[in-house]
């Protein structure tokens, strides 16, 4: 869990530029910024002219988003962000899927041009449902036990799937459908270099398991619009990093 502070008895200044706190002793609280959260390394301040009392509350994960969130194209769902259980976007059908209009008129593209360049795509997996995911999450526990399960399966709120803006890509072979080894195939490889130009990421990249939650999925796309999804590729950072999200394992 993260810590915020609430800071109480703070005399301010207002300046032209901006809001100016005097603090006139040096045992001032080091703080960090995450998501906005604050946290502090002291528990009071003691000033020539008062007492900076500092409260602390603590952030209980997951947190719930709502549904004005979770309908964002930009909305970051992970292990420690949560959709509304109710949440149900509207989506279109796309070559045999279904996702949100926005990302199902880019992927239409995307299959096009890798098909044109000799590597055909096709969907394995797009929108689902929170109770389709109940049943998706369940039985992977059940085959492989729930800390498995939680390495490359979204406990029912925590997929993206729900949103409407994931995608699950394989080649039209059926090679390495859903494994490793799909980054590796040329329809892998062609993702990789290509889907942002189609406004997707590959949503849990390689060398960033600790930080996702997750393994490397080759094959799972996150539309976000191709300004964004350029942004953060470009950015070597994950989703959540990017956006300054907390995220990591449950």
């Amino acid at each position: 869990m993260h810590k915020k502070l609430l800071f109480i008895g703070i005399p301010i200044i207002l300046a032209s530029i901006g809001v100016v706190v005097f603090l006139a002793s040096r045992n001032v609280a080091k703080v960090s910024v995450d998501d906005t959260v604050i946290a502090d390394t002291t528990n009071t301040v003691d000033t020539t002219d008062t007492q900076i009392n500092v409260v602390e509350e603590e952030i209980v994960y997951p947190v719930q988003l709502t549904i004005e969130q979770a309908t964002a194209i930009n909305v970051v769902v992970n292990k420690k962000h949560k959709l509304p259980d109710n949440y149900v976007p509207t989506t279109v059908s796309v070559a045999g899927g279904k996702l949100r209009q926005e990302a199902a008129t880019e992927l239409t593209k995307l299959l096009n041009a890798a098909e044109t360049s000799g590597a055909p795509l096709i969907i394995i997996s797009s929108y689902r449902s929170y109770m389709t995911q109940v049943s998706t999450y369940n039985g992977y526990v059940s085959q492989y036990g729930q800390a498995q399960a939680d390495t490359f399966s979204a406990r029912p709120g925590h997929s993206e799937h729900q949103t409407g803006l994931a995608v699950d890509l394989g080649n039209s072979n059926n090679s390495c459908a859903l494994e490793i080894c799909f980054g590796d195939t040329a329809g892998g490889l062609w993702l990789a270099a290509n889907a942002a130009d189609y406004g997707f990421i590959v949503r849990y990249p390689q060398g960033k398991e600790a930080d996702t939650g997750y393994q490397y999925e080759p094959w799972h796309l996150r539309f976000l619009g191709v300004d964004t999804a350029k942004a953060v590729v470009a950015s070597g950072k994950t989703l959540d990093q990017y956006f300054g999200v907390v995220a990591g394992d449950y």
